[in-house]
């Protein structure tokens, strides 16, 4: 009797003991997962070793692997056999990859789209209906902010199948801008005009030259285009000012920007007049 009390308090002394065990490691680990993460962090800060792309996953990767070591050391510590858990794993493993195809496909995006890099951190990119500027790639979706402060969540598989356009990778842009005069104004002196502005504003790039053609000859105007490249973080401010501008300095300079019109001219024959006249009787007499 004595010896069967004994038996099962040993067995609960060593059940609370290995939980006990159990929990120190699980929170050493945790502690140890955070302490490199932060150290990261901070370090790359300072370095900037490591690229802003490549962070969110590297992050990821350390917290999936020490909790996988947590797993494996707490069944270690309950006499597990190891091996096999490793081999139901990579059997679950197996059966989990069929069930969660989709998964793994934005997962072997994220890594192609990390390693080959079509983007980075703080791009402004366009992909089928999706665009804003990159916030974080990890390895299963990529968060974009859009132009008015919307928080878009685009699955790696979507990014990785589909033409993407980075409109901020070659830190320039051509910007094309459309003006219409009308027919009894003079071209070259609209032209001159356009280059003057062009000319003037410091933030339109001298390299290549701005330039002023005539595009079109419309109905009601003729249209000209004024090309000139700048850089990405200007390119919507000098749009923007430049329809101001561009409008000012074309009526002070007596130029009319034209608007859609058209005139219609009704000649009236004889025997529609008389027709019209009959109509107008039958309709009294009614």
């Amino acid at each position: 009797m004595f010896n069967y009390i004994n038996f099962e308090s040993q067995a609960m002394l060593d059940t609370a003991y290995k939980v006990i065990l159990a929990i120190v490691a699980f929170v050493i680990i945790y502690f140890i997962r955070v302490l490199i993460i932060k150290g990261l962090l901070k370090t790359n800060q300072k370095v900037q070793k490591i690229d802003p792309t490549l962070m969110p996953v590297t992050v990821t990767v350390i917290k999936y692997t020490a909790f996988v070591i947590s797993i494996l050391v707490i069944l270690s510590i309950f006499g597990a056999n190891t091996n096999g858990i490793v081999a139901f794993i990579g059997a679950a493993g197996l059966g989990l990859a069929l069930a969660l195809q989709d998964t793994l496909k934005n997962i072997a995006s994220g890594i192609m789209l990390i390693f080959l890099r079509p983007f980075n951190i703080n791009d402004f990119i366009e992909c089928n209906s999706n665009s804003g500027t990159v916030i974080e790639i990890n390895l299963f979706t990529t968060t974009l902010k859009t132009v008015d402060g919307l928080y878009l969540f685009v699955p790696n598989n979507l990014l990785w199948n589909a033409s993407i356009k980075n409109y901020t990778r070659n830190g320039l842009r051509r910007l094309d801008f459309t003006v219409s005069i009308a027919y009894s104004d003079q071209l070259n002196i609209a032209s001159k005009l356009l280059l003057n502005i062009a000319e003037s504003d410091k933030r339109i790039l001298k390299d290549p030259i701005p330039l002023v053609v005539v595009t079109s000859l419309t109905d009601n105007s003729v249209q000209l285009l004024m090309r000139c490249w700048t850089r990405v973080d200007d390119f919507w401010d000098i749009n923007y000012n430049l329809n101001m501008v561009v409008k000012e300095s074309l009526e002070n300079s007596g130029i009319t920007i034209p608007f859609p019109q058209r005139d219609v001219h009704l000649h009236i024959s004889n025997k529609t007049a008389e027709h019209k006249n009959r109509v107008l009787s039958a309709l009294q007499e009614h």
